[in-house]
């Protein structure tokens, strides 16, 4: 997941991006006030929309916005420009505690037709909720103690979630169009990997295979996405020397699978 620069004044903001390897292995995402499902959306050729719930699962009522970036990717780095290719409906949400909203995800453009799927993200953001206005009571001492009510040192949380969405139908042989280099050193791998499909793939949980069977995890949790036609690297710690690797895997697209490197250990 991308995180975007946000602020608030004396508030602080987590990003969703820190539940990456909790979102590769889940449906749902839940933090704070803020419920998401699904995580990713998926809208085929034949769909004109999509929906995701939001819920306010907190005992206070939430605010949050949504906004609509094109996703691609250039130099090993994400980019997210704003766009117009889906729009969302409302854009600005209330859900009072207990409560959930439909948000709509409307597909304005046309679907892909034999080409690569269309790549977005929606940046939802729970924001501060109006500041209540200050008590009437009497003289001063009124006005003092609404606006101690809260301690000037507590902390705020407001959660980001960064969602994909795809436009198009899917290819479960996307495994297929990936193709793989390793660069090793002693202390340090750096994995590549580039994809000449049309589809995304998603890769997480890379793997070394030992001679006796045993896995060594080389990267836990979701490494990122390689959208089509992009390429993406990992610098990963080597396994020790001592340690026969004789092959690598990894989830990819939610399935484990072997990486196809040519090595010498």
């Amino acid at each position: 997941m991308t995180r975007l620069p946000f602020q608030c004044a004396t508030r602080t903001m987590i990003s969703a991006a820190a539940l990456g390897a909790f979102l590769l292995l889940t449906s749902r995402a839940l933090a704070g006030g803020l419920e998401v499902s699904p995580t990713t959306l998926q809208i085929t050729s034949q769909q004109s929309a999509e929906g995701i719930t939001l819920s306010n699962v907190g005992d206070t009522p939430l605010h949050a916005q949504v906004r609509v970036f094109a996703w691609s990717q250039k130099d090993n780095e994400d980019l997210l420009t704003p766009s117009t290719g889906i729009t969302v409906s409302p854009p600005m949400l209330q859900i009072a505690p207990g409560a959930s909203q439909l948000l709509r995800v409307i597909r304005s453009t046309s679907a892909p037709t034999g080409g690569s799927e269309q790549t977005y993200r929606l940046i939802i953001d729970e924001i501060p909720s109006p500041a209540p206005l200050p008590s009437t009571g009497s003289g001063s001492a009124g006005a003092k103690k609404a606006s101690g009510a809260k301690s000037s040192t507590a902390l705020d949380f407001y959660m980001r979630y960064s969602l994909p969405v795809f436009v198009g139908d899917t290819n479960d042989n996307a495994p297929s169009s990936l193709t793989w280099q390793l660069a090793t050193s002693p202390r340090q791998w750096t994995l590549s990997v580039t994809n000449v499909g049309q589809t995304r793939a998603q890769i997480a949980d890379i793997a070394a295979v030992l001679s006796n069977e045993e896995r060594k995890m080389l990267f836990s949790g979701l490494a990122g996405y390689v959208l089509a036609g992009q390429s993406r690297s990992w610098t990963i710690t080597a396994p020790d020397a001592g340690q026969k690797v004789v092959r690598l895997e990894a989830m990819i697209n939610r399935k484990v699978l072997p990486v196809h490197v040519d090595f010498a250990r």
